[in-house]
């Protein structure tokens, strides 16, 4: 009877071990999820830059996503960034392009933020092009399928140390 008493609590022990095993998460390699990220952010520059597709463009934004630019109302979710998108693709001569700087990814490979400088060409007052450069911190999630997806953008100008 002892027997049998320890024989069913080792199976216990072997059944819970098993389980927590189980539970355990791989190892997330930060350093591979953060240069996922700079070459997301390089990929989704390229297309912005292009001018062309402010559908594909919108795609690289969270459904839940938050826009904060200067001198510009907060946009909020995916659609409202499209229309901003399309609205500032059919101005003359508008051009944006951006590089990351460094990206930082959670412990739990779920979470980042990059440090971004950009550049965005449109009509000055003038008419003329004007290019303005920027800094931007946005931060990003995972979705569903394990793509890295934009949730908050933030942007101001850049200021010129002295």
């Amino acid at each position: 009877m002892r027997r049998s008493r320890i024989w069913v609590w080792g199976c216990l022990i072997a059944v819970a071990a098993c389980a927590l095993a189980g539970q355990r998460q791989a190892a997330v390699d930060t350093k591979a999820e953060e240069a996922k990220l700079m070459e997301t952010s390089r990929q989704w520059s390229a297309l912005a830059s292009a001018g062309k597709d402010p559908q594909a463009v919108a795609a690289y934004w969270a459904d839940d996503a938050v826009l904060m630019h200067e001198n510009i109302p907060t946009m909020r979710g995916r659609d409202q960034a499209r229309k901003f998108v399309e609205s500032a693709f059919k101005l003359p001569g508008f051009k944006i392009e951006w590089e990351p700087i460094e990206a930082h990814v959670s412990a739990s490979g779920d979470m980042g933020y990059i440090i971004e400088r950009n550049r965005v060409t449109e009509p000055g007052a003038d008419g003329k092009p004007a290019t303005n450069e920027a800094r931007a911190v946005t931060v990003w999630r995972k979705d569903a399928s394990g793509n890295w997806r934009n949730v908050v953008e933030m942007s101001n100008a850049e200021v010129k140390p002295r």
